[in-house]
């Protein structure tokens, strides 16, 4: 509809943008979390917990910019990719959760441990739950049939 107009340009440029500042905050964050791992005057439990979190952190941004590419290409919005994001995300909090419950002192009050273990049940159920969307569309070509769909075609 707006193919070559104005209000078009701008689209791509923000998202072109977008992509480009994922692609700076990645290697930023790589760069820093790699920095932080050899300099780190820390335990090394602790280290080599926070630098698992910013490379988990650094595959988020990369499968979000892999999103807005695919989008910029002209590719109609991917919902996969965001699944797959979530169950990363989740993860990533379980191990933080896990981190605060190794390295505390044994003098963790009782309504810490149950608050993380409440955390822990959550975070794995969202892998679960995500785990289970993402097996469920494994084999569909969702994208196409909700593009036909917007467009007031069939898909078959």
């Amino acid at each position: 509809m707006f193919r070559g107009g104005v209000l078009q340009i701008s689209v791509n440029s923000l998202q072109y943008a977008a992509a480009i500042a994922l692609l700076i905050l990645a290697a930023i964050v790589l760069v820093r979390t790699f920095v932080d791992f050899i300099d780190a005057p820390g335990g090394y439990p602790q280290t080599l917990v926070s630098a698992i979190d910013g490379v988990l952190v650094v595959i988020i941004l990369i499968d979000i910019l892999r999103t807005v590419a695919m989008r910029v290409e002209g590719a109609s919005f991917p919902f996969r990719p965001f699944l797959v994001i979530g169950i990363i995300a989740a993860v990533r909090e379980i191990l933080a959760v896990s981190t605060r419950l190794t390295l505390t002192s044994t003098e963790a009050t009782q309504q810490f441990v149950t608050q993380s273990l409440l955390q822990l049940g959550i975070s794995a159920g969202v892998v679960l739950v995500l785990s289970f969307s993402l097996w469920l569309t494994r084999g569909e070509r969702i994208d196409e049939a909700t593009d036909a769909r917007v467009e007031g075609t069939d898909a078959s």
